[in-house]
């Protein structure tokens, strides 16, 4: 990653949570718990995810491959979403605190410099990761999130309009 690739990373991944509160804004408490089915997440839980994931995961491992520390092992981002009951969270709350520990990593990250990124820290499962790998899967992790955010509220939104010829839009990437 050159220097202007990363500047770009900063700014997009200092974008993230508005866009994510864009696409959550107009749709009330029920659609954000609303689940596509058991076994995918709300779009709540996925920003409690992602909010869990800045702070506990990609932040704390890039910084360890930075300092050369041991990372971290115990994380459970799917036991994370029931252990936690992020379904019965505030969105508003858990939105805010997202924000606020992006805007921390961000102002991290401008810190850096990519000469930096081939520092590296042993992970026990997988080998040696470096920090500019970290930096890159946290940016990768966003957008994955952000399609699952989007498809999880267009079922709940598709459900509201049960009976309406929405494949109209295209072909529609769910069935209701």
């Amino acid at each position: 990653m050159n220097p202007a690739t990363f500047q770009q990373l900063i700014l997009s991944h200092h974008h993230f949570p508005s866009a994510i509160l864009n696409l959550m804004q107009g749709f009330d408490v029920d659609v954000l718990r609303e689940r596509e089915n058991e076994k995918r997440w709300s779009p709540l839980e996925i920003l409690a995810h992602l909010r869990d994931e800045e702070v506990e995961d990609f932040r704390a491992r890039a910084r360890a491959a930075f300092s050369g520390e041991a990372l971290v092992l115990n994380l459970d981002p799917e036991g994370w979403v029931t252990s936690r009951r992020y379904n019965e969270m505030d969105p508003g709350a858990v939105y805010l605190d997202f924000a606020r520990e992006r805007a921390e990593s961000c102002r991290w990250l401008e810190t850096l410099d990519v000469k930096d990124f081939s520092r590296g820290v042993e992970h026990p499962k997988i080998g040696v990761l470096r920090m500019g790998d970290f930096i890159a899967a946290w940016r990768m992790h966003d957008l994955l999130h952000m399609r699952q955010f989007a498809t999880a509220l267009a079922v709940a939104a598709g459900r509201r309009m049960k009976g309406w010829r929405m494949d109209y839009a295209g072909t529609l990437p769910f069935v209701l």
